[in-house]
């Protein structure tokens, strides 16, 4: 639904996904178009609290905000975590002891 057509004069094109990095089949066959990578490495229980999180934004109850994140969105996440080649740069999230802001690595 949102697809556009690139033209030649397009100097930059930043694509954002979850299965870009994916390196199973269909999705591995997108590794040459990229120039660059980045990835971003978030906790799990951080991950999950952000995706219950935005089923509870988009109005669904605390239970149904929860099954909706557990059952689709978190087994989809960590298998693009589990399953993707790496990526060019990864940020960090940083541990409750470190600095307070991200890392790049």
């Amino acid at each position: 639904a949102s697809a556009r057509e690139i033209g030649p004069e397009a100097r930059l094109v930043i694509v954002e996904g979850n299965y870009l990095l994916l390196d199973q089949s269909p999705w591995d066959a997108l590794a040459p178009l990229w120039d660059l990578t980045l990835a971003l490495d978030v906790p799990e229980d951080v991950l999950r609290a952000r995706l219950i999180a935005r089923w509870r934004d988009h109005g669904h109850d605390p239970a149904a905000a929860e099954a909706r994140a557990l059952a689709n969105d978190l087994p989809n996440a960590l298998t693009v975590r589990a399953h993707s080649r790496p990526a060019d740069l990864v940020i960090a999230w940083p541990q409750p002891e470190a600095r307070p802001e991200p890392s790049i690595r």
